[in-house]
């Protein structure tokens, strides 16, 4: 077996790339012969790394597809479903019917797009039903929901005891509610709707390192001057300890194409039995209703504080949802 793949990073605070890592290792401990192929980035997970033009076109990886026979799997970095299905496409012609890809995070699949996913003859995976019945309408059985994202036994919830001590660690007020929110720090991910919350609250974000680069600092200087809260934006290692030490995460995120179908964010968080006050986005809208999980229907502040008032009260725990998601549990689906 073979995985093909852009996103092996040593700083797991990328969703994506998150994923894709925790997918890669679990794969390679149960199949002791697959081999990874990077490119552009690489760590120690990769067996051999090589410089690869946007079509994938490298005679030698191309040649050992072809003569290997073995089982692919493609796990890009998300882009447009048109170049990506215009990559599958290619090594489709190399590789046959042995494709297999995941897809983290879907865009519209337009009738290119679903021409080149047809010929390519790939079994395609999802993380989130809405992605994976897009992709079923097109490549019908070929196309798989895989429910993952989440390490259940790393992300628990902690007692009062720990989390006060967590709070000294990372200089957090004892005596607040803290609203969490973990990703990029950008207008796409509807973060201005920090600047809507009641001064009873303190605001806690922690951005992503991968994307420095890509920072609206606009964004980032509105909430800084509005004080009452902290941006952490150095890479975290324990990042459970973040969720453990706060009272609500808050995913504001309403447009498609600012983060993964299945927002790995918030389901660390339902994990840490931290409830979530969310959009329906992606995966998210199948937990809609459910204990600990509570949608946001108008982003007027009334409405917002009104939902961050009730988790905060009502106590629900929104763990027992997300353990479907469990890691173990995903690769035992992937394996069969």
């Amino acid at each position: 077996m073979i995985i093909l793949t852009n996103c092996l990073t040593e700083t797991e605070d990328e969703g994506a790339l998150k994923v894709a890592n925790s997918l890669i290792k679990r794969i390679k401990a149960q199949y002791a012969g697959a081999r990874v192929f990077s490119y552009e980035r690489t760590t120690q997970l990769s067996d051999r790394h090589m410089s690869l033009n946007k079509l994938m076109l490298n005679p030698g990886l191309l040649y050992h597809l072809w003569r290997s026979g073995e089982e692919v799997i493609y796990i890009p970095f998300p882009t447009g479903m048109l170049p990506a299905c215009a990559r599958m496409f290619i090594l489709s012609l190399f590789v046959r019917k042995r494709l297999k890809v995941v897809l983290s995070m879907q865009g519209q699949i337009n009738r290119i797009a679903a021409c080149l996913l047809r010929m390519s003859r790939a079994q395609t995976f999802s993380l989130s039903k809405e992605s994976w019945q897009a992709c079923e309408r097109v490549i019908g059985e070929k196309a798989v929901y895989l429910k993952t994202g989440v390490d259940t036994e790393k992300y628990v919830h902690a007692a009062q005891e720990k989390k006060t001590e967590l709070r000294r660690k990372y200089g957090i007020p004892e005596d607040r509610v803290v609203v969490l929110h973990v990703g990029h720090m950008n207008e796409g991910r509807n973060l201005q709707q920090f600047l809507k919350l009641d001064e009873k609250y303190f605001s806690l974000i922690v951005t992503s390192t991968f994307t420095r680069n890509e920072q609206d600092a606009r964004l980032r200087k509105r909430l800084e001057d509005r004080g009452n809260g902290k941006i952490i934006d150095t890479y975290l290692p324990n990042i459970e300890e973040i969720y453990q030490l706060s009272d609500v995460y808050f995913f504001p995120v309403a447009c498609t194409g600012h983060c993964i179908d299945a927002p790995l964010s918030a389901f660390e968080a339902a994990s840490c039995n931290l409830p979530v006050v969310h959009t329906a986005y992606g995966e998210l809208s199948a937990l809609c209703g459910r204990d600990g999980f509570y949608q946001i229907r108008s982003f007027e502040p009334e409405a917002l504080n009104g939902l961050i008032d009730a988790a905060v009260s009502e106590k629900k725990e929104p763990r027992n949802s997300i353990l479907t998601y469990d890691w173990n549990r995903a690769i035992d689906s992937l394996c069969q």
